[in-house]
């Protein structure tokens, strides 16, 4: 506009000029006028001159007027005689004005490039999430069996293709579950793919998928995302490991997880970001097969389980775009190839020997971020080796997840949150023996009989009896006052049609009792021993998890079990001791025939009274042998004794 204005202001000076002209040779030369050509030839202007020009711009002709003159009549277009000169100068500047419709039209086919057809199918939307997750699914089933005989040296995970599968069962039933609204929007569908990774964690990979999927949720600003959003996902990532494994995970593992992320945003941070999506999705899985190939090379061979994980999710993600192009690139066949091809044959079942005793430790509550953050750094000043992550809202509270593998792990429980959360602790993994390879067949049908432990929940409310009745095969529920766990999908996990629960005082009963008809509604025989503390839960473990033969029948072992049960009770008599009890009492509760004697002490509680109490029972027994417990568990000590 700048340049135009000038231009414009001349023209309308030229029309002057001439309608000037034109009136001139109509009208009748006056006397004043006849001498000033004279003046006009030396290029002079009189003052009579300026006036008459004054006097012609009464008659001004309007600039569009002029224009559509000059169009309707060229032959007055023609070089005029006169002594101005205006028109012969500024005719050739005329001539830049016909590039500008050039350069708008060139802006102009770049926005239809930007909205054509091509680039809408470039967009990634809520229905293509939605497929991924569901080929990610069928490839991690494809791929378990792999997966799981890969997982040999990692001392978090044993069964990381099951555990994968497992997390993402959730998800894709989650997932599958969004309503049909949910296919243009791919925030929510992430967001869906978060929550229910989170919710269904399962093993360290869970958490490492959790992880991903939280961070893939918060990058996502749009409802469908271009190549340059998707790439930002990816690289979003970089420090997922770092957030979510505990730094002792990185010194006794090898590095191979971590290294894989880190190889696939070098691999797209050397390239233009002007890359499709199927640029993108490609590098990226190529770099992955890169990293989990030098990852096993670099562990003697022994490849990641985890990192294989990625990997075949990343090859999912670019075979559903093939997919949706109508493309055979066979992403998927070559990464499940890959990874059984990898499966190291020379060492089955080979487990690494720090896992054999220790038990997994998880915690599921929430707590903002300034609590979480605390936990971390207390966890990593103990040297604790586990993984963790969460989701925070708006306020900075969310769910929260702690997975911890511990031979001890009272002192992880000290560290968690009082007033929030559930703790589980899980047996020790089971060890491959030969009696697998047994000839041995049962009556009447071609299964090989091996020996099977029967499934058993206990609550616990001291947290130093915690590893000892989950080393007997139980899992173990840590009971704290005013928090009702969610234990009936825990129960469903263990897959076993008879289930024997074990409370340790009445109002875990109370809620144990209320389950027993949703779990009949499942299919689960759900049984509730009558044991009311600590102890009577240790001594009814040691019974109920002795192996049993896998040709039982259901009947048989609800039988079994029950009467087990009710042994152990009899087997051990326990009460409550408090200071204000007298200790005489304690000396007339045993016999000469009781030959073992617990004495679980509560927390804070003083040496002095232990004494005492160790005093009274060799006074009523004195050969008896006397085992003394920290349970730190925040009720009165508790005494248990057993006959011979």
């Amino acid at each position: 506009m700048g340049e135009e204005e000038p231009l414009a202001d001349l023209f309308s000076f030229a029309d002057f000029a001439r309608a000037a002209r034109e009136k001139k040779s109509v009208k009748t030369v006056t006397p004043a006028a006849a001498s000033q050509p004279d003046d006009y030839q030396w290029g002079k202007i009189t003052d009579s001159g300026n006036q008459s020009v004054k006097k012609s711009k009464t008659f001004p002709r309007p600039r569009n007027q002029g224009k559509k003159e000059s169009g309707a009549q060229p032959q007055q277009n023609a070089e005029p005689s006169g002594t101005t000169g205006l028109l012969d100068f500024e005719v050739p500047q005329v001539v830049p004005k016909s590039a500008k419709p050039k350069t708008k039209r060139q802006r102009e086919n770049v926005a239809q490039t930007l909205e054509s057809a091509e680039w809408v199918d470039l967009l990634v939307t809520g229905a293509n999430i939605r497929s991924w997750v569901k080929i990610s699914g069928e490839v991690l089933q494809a791929g378990q069996p792999a997966l799981d005989a890969m997982d040999l040296q990692s001392e978090l995970d044993s069964d990381t293709g099951s555990n994968a599968l497992l997390t993402w069962d959730k998800v894709a039933l989650t997932v599958a579950g969004l309503p049909a609204g949910a296919d243009k929007d791919a925030r929510w569908v992430l967001e869906a793919v978060a929550d229910s990774s989170l919710a269904g964690a399962r093993g360290m990979i869970g958490i490492v998928l959790a992880e991903l999927a939280s961070v893939a949720a918060g990058a996502t600003s749009s409802p469908s995302l271009n190549p340059v959003q998707l790439l930002k996902i990816l690289r979003s990532s970089r420090d997922c490991s770092e957030r979510c494994l505990l730094p002792a995970v990185e010194r006794l593992d090898p590095p191979t997880l971590s290294g894989l992320i880190e190889e696939v945003n070098a691999e797209l941070e050397t390239q233009p970001d002007q890359m499709s999506i199927e640029d993108i999705l490609s590098r990226a899985w190529l770099a992955s097969q890169v990293a989990l190939v030098e990852g096993a090379e670099d562990n003697r061979g022994r490849p990641d389980a985890r990192a294989a994980v990625l990997m075949l999710l990343i090859a999912a993600m670019l075979e559903t775009y093939s997919r949706e192009n109508q493309q055979e690139i066979g992403a998927v066949n070559t990464s499940l190839q890959m990874i059984r091809d990898m499966v190291p044959a020379s060492h089955p079942g080979v487990h690494a020997p720090t896992r054999m005793n220790s038990l997994m430790l998880t915690w599921r509550g929430e707590v903002d971020n300034s609590r979480f953050q605390q936990l971390r750094k207390q966890l990593e000043e103990n040297g604790v080796y586990g993984a963790m992550t969460g989701r925070a809202d708006m306020l900075g509270i969310g769910p929260r997840m702690l997975l911890v593998r511990s031979r001890h792990p009272r002192r992880v429980i000290e560290l968690l949150p009082e007033n929030s959360g559930m703790v589980l602790i899980r047996p020790p993994l089971p060890v491959e023996t030969e009696a697998s390879a047994s000839n041995l067949v049962s009556l009447g049908s071609s299964h090989t009989i091996h020996p099977v432990r029967p499934a058993v929940l206990a609550y616990a409310s001291a947290p130093g009896l915690v590893a000892d009745i989950a080393n007997l095969g139980a899992t173990v529920v840590y009971s704290r006052p005013g928090i009702s766990p969610q234990v009936l999908p825990v129960i469903a996990e263990m897959e076993q049609e008879v289930v024997q629960v074990l409370p340790c005082d009445q109002v875990s009963a109370a809620e144990l009792a209320n389950m027993v008809r949703p779990a009949k509604d499942q299919g689960i025989e759900l049984m509730v021993a009558p044991t009311q503390d600590d102890l009577q839960v240790l001594e009814a473990a040691r019974a109920l998890t002795q192996v049993v033969s896998s040709a039982i029948a259901c009947p048989d072992l609800i039988q079994l079990q029950r009467s087990r049960t009710f042994d152990s009770l009899a087997r051990q008599r326990t009460f409550s001791v408090t200071p204000e009890m007298p200790f005489e009492m304690l000396s007339s509760s045993v016999n000469r025939d009781d030959v073992q004697a617990r004495i679980l002490s509560g927390r804070g509680e003083d040496s002095e009274m232990i004494s005492r109490v160790q005093n009274a029972l060799f006074q009523g027994a004195p050969g008896i042998r006397i085992e003394l417990i920290s349970g730190g568990q925040r009720g009165a000590t508790v005494v248990g004794v057993l006959s011979s």
